[in-house]
């Protein structure tokens, strides 16, 4: 039984403020242990439940945040970007589950921690007009490989997030946001042990989630926070303008589609204004 863990920031206990998330912020460093204490109770489980090798993908920013020396050595981390499937990337049908921890709701959420998708300058992300964030994203492309996402650990939003797209998947808020950047925190030692619990029981009795699949061509729509964003995604070959601040993009699978995302979110951060 192999494990594949995506591991985000915003959604960590004691984290609330981009001071947290943010690289330069003056409390990163505390982020960055909260996050690392958050996975290394997600592998414990995982192994304590019979796991064979679990995979972690770094997936906060550029993916140098969980602390590789005090990661679980029995992992094997994926770190640094750029990737082809960013959050995801190095997962494959041969993992049983996906776990995702640290997680936060979509963009324009109502009292979600840190609340975005993929950048500040997306308004709304859908597919096949189903309206997603992260969380419904790497869903789908675990999708693609037929692996079920059975666990999610984030912000109280996140995980309603989760379980109204994901029916069984088995969920631990660790925190309950106040608006955007405000939250009521568990204990981080509380967080990692609800985590930990949780993990080894859903590895060891995986819940009854099917995976996120979406066959055939999959239409991406993206709505962008100004017109001079949705500008820059349009130059995307095949990509069309919908409106002043939407462009599309047909791919031939779930997989293209957010290939075609990836890179319309790396072209509207190229410049600090737009």
């Amino acid at each position: 039984m192999k494990i594949f863990i995506s591991a985000d920031i915003e959604g960590v206990a004691a984290v609330a403020r981009p001071e947290h998330s943010r690289v330069d912020g003056r409390e990163y460093a505390a982020a960055r242990a909260h996050m690392t204490g958050e996975v290394n109770a997600a592998i414990r489980g995982a192994f304590e439940a019979g796991a064979t090798a679990v995979t972690v993908a770094d997936a906060h920013n550029v993916g140098l945040n969980l602390i590789p020396e005090d990661l679980d050595e029995r992992a094997t981390l994926v770190m640094g970007s750029p990737r082809p499937l960013s959050m995801v990337h190095g997962l494959d049908d041969s993992y049983s589950a996906a776990f995702f921890v640290g997680y936060h709701a979509m963009a324009a959420t109502r009292d979600a921690s840190i609340v975005h998708t993929f950048t500040g300058r997306v308004q709304e992300v859908r597919l096949n007009g189903l309206k997603i964030g992260e969380i419904g994203l790497n869903a789908a492309l675990a999708g693609a490989f037929g692996v079920p996402v059975t666990f999610v650990a984030g912000d109280a939003a996140a995980c309603r997030e989760a379980e109204a797209l994901l029916p069984g998947v088995r969920t631990v808020a660790v925190k309950e946001a106040i608006g955007a950047y405000a939250a009521v925190c568990q204990h981080p030692a509380k967080a990692r042990a609800a985590i930990h619990a949780a993990a080894k029981e859903v590895a060891a009795k995986p819940p009854a989630v099917k995976p996120l699949v979406l066959s055939g061509e999959v239409e991406l729509a993206v709505r962008f926070t100004t017109a001079s964003g949705a500008d820059r995604a349009a130059m995307v070959p095949r990509a069309k303008r919908l409106d002043d601040l939407c462009v599309s993009y047909l791919g031939a699978d779930v997989i293209e589609a957010f290939k075609a995302f990836n890179v319309m979110t790396c072209l509207v951060e190229l410049v600090p204004f737009i």
